[in-house]
């Protein structure tokens, strides 16, 4: 990601692991984490707002950055949460699974198929589930010789999409044909049938993992211990920052005041509780 320095940065459904560089948080499910991969809670350790990809709460150009992690997939109209957040972000990372990796793993919850021709994110429906995703999380999950492997074609699993002004998007929404399906199985299998053990790789590959999540486990914990602090210390100043970058998500009026931990919109007469700052 190409993210200027001081820039400010959105993250929209930054879920249980969001990005370091994320300035401010949007999740639709706070409170649910049925959509997570592996059901994991959601971590808080910058400011969070609850909000929906098609209504974000944010003034035009708001902000110089957003970035969008596994949650295009997700959406039920991919062309207006794609037009949301170039109307809050001027520039912006995309990340979502291709189409094979959908088809190794296969998540209930994903609605598109994803590939990247040329310049352009180009979505397929997504016609059937996957028969063996089941499998395939457990032998990620279990295994450093398939989680090796995995990190090392990662170029084949994940599209990672940079923009800057406009997105370059196409819906396919016809259902893929047998033919089309037979051949992402067998692209799918093309890229499987290299995964091997390979005992000496996979101690090696096996520490270095080790070592970056202690690391990463290390910086979470003092992020949330840090976040903890500042929203105690800090609270009125997080607010006011907040309050110049929001509008209401019912009537996009920025015609909001705040009255103790509830900020309320004087267009729509609409409240929305502050919690936990």
């Amino acid at each position: 990601m190409n993210i200027p320095r001081g820039a400010l940065v959105l993250e929209v459904g930054s879920g249980n692991n969001p990005n370091p560089r994320s300035d401010i948080l949007v999740d639709r499910y706070p409170f649910h984490n049925g959509q997570r991969a592996g059901g994991f809670r959601i971590v808080v350790d910058r400011p969070l707002i609850a909000a929906d990809g098609y209504s974000l709460p944010f003034k035009d150009k708001a902000f110089d950055y957003v970035i969008c992690s596994h949650t295009l997939e997700h959406m039920e109209d991919p062309k207006k949460f794609v037009k949301e957040i170039m109307r809050v972000a001027k520039a912006g990372y995309i990340e979502v699974p291709s189409d094979v990796s959908e088809r190794i793993f296969g998540w209930d919850f994903h609605l598109w198929y994803c590939r990247l021709v040329g310049k352009t994110l180009v979505l397929c429906k997504k016609k059937e589930g996957e028969r063996l995703g089941g499998f395939f999380h457990r032998l990620i999950a279990d295994t450093i010789w398939f989680r090796r492997f995995f990190e090392e074609h990662e170029g084949k699993f994940y599209i990672k999409y940079e923009w800057k002004q406009n997105i370059a998007l196409r819906m396919d929404t016809k259902e893929p044909l047998k033919a089309d399906i037979d051949a992402l199985d067998h692209a799918a299998w093309q890229v499987l049938k290299q995964a091997k053990p390979n005992p000496l790789p996979d101690a090696v590959f096996y520490l270095a993992w080790m070592k970056r999540r202690i690391v990463r486990k290390a910086i979470k914990m003092a992020r949330i211990f840090l976040w903890d602090t500042q929203r105690i210390l800090l609270k009125e100043k997080i607010i006011e920052r907040m309050m110049g970058l929001v509008v209401c998500p019912i009537c996009t009026s920025d015609k909001l005041v705040r009255s103790g931990d509830t900020i309320s919109c004087k267009k729509c007469d609409t409240g929305f509780p502050v919690v936990g700052a």
